[in-house]
């Protein structure tokens, strides 16, 4: 019984003195309305005329700070253009991959004869389509097929033994106004279109962390990292690439006179003669089945490049990936490429997903795995199988992970064609106005790539709503409507919960007497009795004295009587 007394008390007080607490803070708080709220001198209905006032504002302000909220969330990231404007001289000169859309050379295969592996192989190479063993009922294509599983020949190792090499295709280049030998420029690279030519391409030992499917030679000049993101070392080379263009104009551009051997052509990548081209990022791996552009024979085309390049303020590192949908170089490592990019990193998806598929890795894809092992010519029909649509959807779970770059560089074109000469008068370049107007009519092409501009401006990533912005916006709706700061805070804080805890505790430990009225601190009023003995005489302060209402201690509260000469107590200690 007694225990339930005890609780009872302790309940009683608690709530006692947090009303007390309340009343305070609603006289004392900058929160608009509530000192009316709080005003015992006020009507019910003009107190309830503030507290329905506050309760609409109180509102109002919920709900615009959700809208802020709402936008901070779901809008994080802002891209703009940047403010300055870069030159050209600062990022490399695009990466060029010329591909000949004939895929071997018919002096090099005329001899195999039918039913022979590189017969076979021919057959897969050249053709565009393969039906599934599965749907096809004709009795010489199942033959056909079941020869294809014991085939052990590498198509990449076969185009790169058979098709047309840079040093028949290239026949004149030009860079910055200076004229080179092709190869000094170029060097062969196998991709998904055969064997190809890349310029301004990184080597595979600083693109790929194990040496791939790509050839490699050496250049007259020396490589130095790159990266869209960290750019250019401070100490550079005298000759180096990836080389930065020297300035805008055809003139200052890269010019190429191709030679497509019309006679060598076996089988084309598409439906007739010519090149696919792609200029592209010094890092990223070509895509030419898929991006390439054609280039016709007996054709000059004009490419006026510029440059698109996406920068990233550091800020935006605090926000999510997923919600800032961009990928800083080193916040994501792939298997085989040592820079990530999109592009990259959705090849190592394929490459991952083929590889469990049929236990090998096609040659266009990277190596993703050191033993893996490169797929044959027997395995072409499981990876057509594979990449049927149906199938590839399992590897959209892996691609949905591949988000852009937060730095990333890119190059766009206009182009522009007009044929080559069919008659007999002066033509600015010696090697194309020397040649017989059949041969240049029917296998020669001319490439030109240039700036249209000595400067770019870049887009930039920044964060739209800022930690600042968005508690400065929410100070001021909160401000505006409520008077709300962060003092406000400390004073609910204090008046709400600390100040009642710390009565309770001081009445668990006796130090308080609670009266009808108000709790004392005793050993305050005794301390503060003391301490006015040394003070000046209450009669020369109040000659004519004061009104005072004593106390004992026991709680008791006495009537108000006239104490001329005791020391003052002042009403603000109890």
């Amino acid at each position: 019984m007694a225990g339930k007394d005890n609780k009872q008390k302790t309940y009683l007080f608690l709530l006692k003195s947090f009303q007390n607490s309340l009343i305070v803070f609603l006289k004392e708080t900058g929160l608009h309305g509530l000192k009316f709220v709080g005003d015992a001198t006020l009507s019910i209905w003009e107190r309830s005329f503030f507290l329905i006032a506050f309760v609409v504002a109180f509102v109002l302000t919920f709900q615009l700070i959700s809208n802020i909220y709402d936008k901070w969330n779901s809008t994080p990231v802002i891209i703009g253009i940047s403010p300055h404007a870069t030159s050209i001289l600062r990022v490399p000169f695009p990466a060029i991959t010329i591909c000949n859309m004939n895929q071997v050379q018919r002096s090099k295969v005329f001899q195999y004869r039918d039913g022979t592996q590189e017969s076979d192989l021919l057959k897969v190479l050249c053709s565009d389509e393969m039906e599934d063993t599965e749907e096809t009922t004709d009795a010489e294509k199942l033959a056909f097929y079941a020869s294809l599983a014991n085939n052990t020949l590498k198509i990449s190792e076969f185009v790169t033994n058979h098709s047309q090499t840079c040093e028949q295709m290239l026949r004149y280049c030009r860079f910055s106004a200076i004229e080179y030998k092709c190869l000094e420029l170029f060097r062969p690279i196998v991709t998904d279109e055969g064997l190809c030519c890349v310029f301004n391409f990184l080597p595979p030992e600083r693109l790929y962390k194990r040496q791939g499917r790509n050839l490699s030679s050496r250049l007259g000049n020396e490589s130095v990292p790159w990266d869209p993101e960290i750019g250019y070392p401070k100490d550079l080379p005298n000759r180096y690439y990836p080389r930065p263009a020297v300035g805008s104009g055809i003139t200052m551009g890269f010019s190429v006179v191709l030679d497509a051997q019309l006679n060598e052509y076996f089988c084309s990548s598409t439906n007739g003669p010519g090149f696919k081209l792609l200029f592209h990022n010094p890092i990223t791996t070509p895509d030419m089945k898929d991006e390439g552009l054609v280039v016709g024979i007996g054709y000059e085309m004009n490419f006026r490049l510029e440059v698109s390049r996406s920068e990233a303020m550091p800020s935006i590192r605090s926000i999510a990936i997923n919600s800032r949908q961009c990928i800083f170089m080193d916040e994501r490592k792939l298997l085989y490429h040592n820079h990530y990019s999109r592009r990259n990193c959705e090849n190592e998806c394929y490459a991952k997903f083929l590889y469990e598929a049929c236990a090998c890795i096609p040659h266009k894809y990277p190596h993703i795995y050191r033993n893996a092992s490169v797929c044959t010519v027997g395995d072409t029909i499981c990876i057509r199988r594979a990449m049927r649509l149906e199938n590839a959807a399992q590897a959209a779970k892996c691609r949905k992970q591949c988000l852009p770059g937060c730095f990333d560089l890119s190059y766009l074109a206009d182009a522009l064609y007009f044929p080559l000469a069919k008659r007999d008068f002066r033509i600015a370049n010696s090697l194309v106005a020397s040649m017989n107007k059949s041969y240049l009519l029917d296998n020669i092409a001319v490439v030109n790539l240039y700036y249209r501009e000595s400067a770019y401006y870049g887009s930039m990533k920044n964060v739209y709503i800022g930690l600042t912005e968005f508690l400065s916006n929410i100070g001021g709706v909160m401000g505006l409507f409520m008077g709300f700061s962060v003092i406000s805070l400390a004073e609910m804080f204090y008046f709400l919960i600390l100040k009642p805890i710390s009565e309770f505790i001081a009445w668990k430990r006796g130090k308080l007497v609670e009266t009808k009225e108000n709790t004392i601190d005793v050993n305050a009023v005794q301390e503060l009795t003391k301490q006015n003995q040394n003070l000046w005489h209450t009669r020369e302060l109040y000659p004519k004295g004061f009104m005072s209402k004593a106390i004992d201690v026991s709680g008791q509260s006495t009537k108000d009587v006239f104490k001329p000469r005791k020391p003052m107590l002042h009403r603000a200690f109890y």
